[in-house]
């Protein structure tokens, strides 16, 4: 038997070929995720901005509503918590904008510099972006009073928990029985060389 290595059979390379197609078939499954992701993201920050400009409506009216109501003290200070509110309200709607988009920019960032020669990082980083996305806007429509507000974010942190560790056992697995399934198979083709040897 010489040392030299042996070409490929091309059942291999075939088979490397249609596990790249497949790679490139997720990938592109991915983008299409992250492009609809991205679009979401556009109609939420318009929805942030037409709330906005209703809440400062609200707020100028309320405001010149105050002022004629200068009369009536109970009513005057009634408005007064109108106006507390709608203040709170529009500052929180501006901050959730300012969330909105810097969380889109960041996303944005973070696929614009993601390496393509890497097709799983591409895939991983994409995938836990999008799940991360969606759990955080499932966690703003519950909202902040809400008792189950905590049970929610201990659901989460469960399932992130238990999730690294399935992936650090896959791994852990992936390592023990890559060497030995490499030991089998090379033994196995010592065996069958040496039994088609004997005939």
């Amino acid at each position: 038997m010489s040392d030299s290595p042996r070409p490929k059979p091309p059942a291999e390379l075939g088979q490397k070929t249609l596990q790249r197609e497949q790679l490139l078939a997720r990938l592109r499954d991915v983008t299409e995720q992250r492009d609809k992701l991205l679009s979401q993201y556009e109609a939420m920050a318009l929805q942030v901005d037409e709330s906005t400009r209703e809440i400062d409506d609200a707020l100028l009216d309320a405001r010149r509503r105050a002022q004629e109501a200068e009369k009536s003290e109970r009513f005057a200070q009634q408005e007064a918590a109108q106006i507390k509110a709608l203040t709170r309200q529009l500052e929180e709607e501006r901050r959730n904008h300012a969330a909105v988009s810097a969380e889109y920019a960041r996303y944005r960032e973070a696929t614009r510099r993601a390496p393509i020669d890497d097709p799983w990082g591409v895939s991983r980083r994409a995938f836990s972006q999008i799940l991360a996305d969606w759990i955080a806007v499932l966690r703003a429509k519950i909202p902040r009073e809400s008792p189950f507000l905590p049970w929610f974010d201990r659901a989460i942190d469960l399932v992130q928990a238990s999730a690294r560790l399935v992936w650090r056992c896959a791994k852990a697995a992936y390592s023990w029985v890559k060497p030995r399934a490499i030991a089998i198979s090379q033994r196995l083709k010592v065996e069958i060389a040496q039994r088609l040897s004997k005939r």
